[in-house]
C-alpha cells in the first residue's frame, strides 16, 4: 500500500540523490519537477514515471553551503493476523519509518554528499565528471551507496506484490559498499540513463542453505564484489528499465539476476489521465554447486532460482487522492518452470494482493489498506489492515 507513495521522490529530490545529480539539473529544477513545476530553461523536463510530478510538497530546510535536511516518519495502527473477516486478529501499533536526511549538492558543488544519518543506511560522496550542455551528462558516486536494480533506488520494491516494508525477496533497504557511475542522455523528449556499478555482494552462509536475499547481504569468506547495470528509457509518461546483476559466491556458485519494470503515468487522454500502472518481473538464478556431477555432490547442488512478478493500478480522483491496487506472485527456490516448480512449494511461496485509499497532500499522507497474502503450501491467517500517517519534509 505504501509502496509507491510519491515520499520516495520528495526524499530523494531532499537528498540531492546519485540519480538526480547525475541527470544534472540544478537542485531548483529538480525541487519543480518533485513539485509538478515546469524546470526553468535549459534543463530537460524529467520522465512523470521518474519524477512523479504530481503533488506539492513541503520544502526541505535550506542551510547555508548547500546543505539540506529532510525527514521521514510514519505512524501505523494495523490489524494483523487476519482470515478473511474483520473481527479476527489482533491489534497492533508499529513505526517503519524514522529517517533523517542530509545532502550538499548544487551546480556551483561539483563533489557532493548524500547520507542517511539515523540509522544511517546510505551515505556517499558524489561527483560530477562531464557535461555537454543538457544533453549528456556523466557522473559517479561511491560509499554505501543504493543499488540501482528495479525502478526504485530507496527501498520501494514491487517484486511479489510486496513493498518497502512488507517485501520479502530483496532487502529492505539495497545499499552496499561500492562505486558507481551514470551516463544520462536527453534529447527530444527521450531519456536514456545507464547506471553501471561495482559493489558488496551476496554469499552463501553455508554449504547446504539456500540464499537469502534479505539476510544474506555480507561476505562470510572474503569480499564478495557484484557487477550490475541498470538501463532505463523514458518517454513522456513511460519509463521503461532493464536491470542485471551478477555475483560469485561461494562453492562454486554465482548469482545471476535479472529484472524488467515498465511504468506509464496519466497518459494526457480523457480517462486515461486518471490512471497509472506499473508491471515487472524479476528471476534470480543460482547457479550448482562446484559437487554438482561428481561422485558425491552434496544435498541440492544444483541450480535454483527465486521469482518475482508484479501489477499495479492507480485510480487518481484529484491530485492528491487515488485508489491504487496491487498483486504479485512469489516463489523460492525453484528447480523447474520459469516461474514455479509445485514440486518445490513451501509456505513461503504465494500469491499477494492489496487494495488502498491513499491521500497525499503538502508532505502528509493518510493512507489505509488491505492485504490478502495466499500460501500455495499451508494457508494460514496472515492478512492485515493498515492505516498509516505519514509526513515527508
Amino acid at each position: 500500500m505504501m509502496s509507491r507513495l510519491h515520499r520516495l521522490a520528495v526524499l530523494l529530490v531532499i537528498l540531492g540523490s546519485a540519480r538526480a545529480y547525475a541527470q544534472g539539473a540544478p537542485a531548483a529544477q529538480t525541487d519543480a519537477a518533485a513539485a509538478g513545476q515546469k524546470p526553468t530553461a535549459g534543463a530537460p523536463e524529467p520522465a512523470k514515471a521518474e519524477a512523479e510530478r504530481e503533488h506539492g510538497q513541503e520544502s526541505p530546510l535550506l542551510l547555508p553551503g548547500g546543505i539540506r535536511i529532510g525527514g521521514l516518519f510514519d505512524a501505523s495502527y494495523e490489524r494483523v493476523g487476519m482470515n478473511g473477516s474483520l473481527p479476527s486478529g489482533q491489534n497492533a501499533f508499529r513505526n517503519y519509518h524514522h529517517f533523517l536526511l542530509l545532502t550538499r549538492q548544487g551546480d556551483d558543488i561539483p563533489i557532493g554528499f548524500n547520507a542517511e544519518v539515523i540509522g544511517q543506511n546510505f551515505y556517499e560522496l558524489t561527483a560530477r565528471l562531464w557535461r555537454w550542455g543538457s544533453i549528456l551528462r556523466l557522473s559517479a558516486h561511491g560509499g554505501k551507496i543504493l543499488v540501482p536494480f528495479g525502478p526504485d533506488p530507496l527501498f520501494h520494491k514491487n517484486y511479489g506484490g510486496l513493498s518497502a516494508i512488507d517485501q520479502t525477496l530483496l532487502p529492505v533497504v539495497w545499499s552496499s559498499f561500492g562505486l558507481g557511475l551514470r551516463a544520462a542522455l536527453s534529447l527530444r523528449g527521450f531519456s536514456l540513463a545507464d547506471d553501471l556499478y561495482v559493489v558488496q555482494g551476496f554469499d552463501l552462509q553455508a554449504r547446504t542453505v539456500t540464499l537469502n536475499m534479505q539476510r544474506d547481504l555480507q561476505a562470510y569468506d572474503g569480499a564478495r564484489v557484484a557487477v550490475g547495470n541498470r538501463l532505463s528509457l523514458s518517454f513522456g509518461p513511460a519509463t521503461l528499465w532493464y536491470s542485471l546483476y551478477w555475483n560469485p559466491l561461494r562453492f562454486g556458485r554465482h548469482m545471476f539476476m535479472q529484472a524488467i519494470d515498465l511504468q506509464i503515468w496519466r497518459l494526457p487522454w480523457p480517462v486515461l489521465d486518471r490512471l497509472a500502472f506499473g508491471v515487472g518481473m524479476l528471476r534470480a538464478l543460482i547457479s550448482a554447486d562446484a559437487s554438482y556431477g561428481t561422485p558425491n555432490p552434496v544435498a541440492d547442488a544444483g541450480a535454483y532460482y527465486d521469482f518475482a512478478d508484479y501489477l499495479w493500478l492507480r485510480i487518481y480522483a484529484t491530485r492528491w487522492l487515488y485508489l491504487q491496487a496491487r498483486s504479485g506472485l512469489l516463489t523460492f527456490n525453484n528447480h523447474k518452470g520459469l516461474a514455479y516448480d509445485p514440486a518445490r512449494a513451501d509456505p513461503s511461496d504465494g500469491s499477494h494482493h492489496n487494495l488502498a485509499l491513499v491521500a497525499d497532500y503538502a508532505g502528509a499522507t493518510f493512507s489505509l489498506g488491505y492485504y490478502w497474502n495466499f500460501e500455495k503450501v499451508g494457508e494460514y491467517p496472515n492478512d492485515f489492515l493498515r492505516f498509516m500517517v505519514m509526513y515527508a519534509f
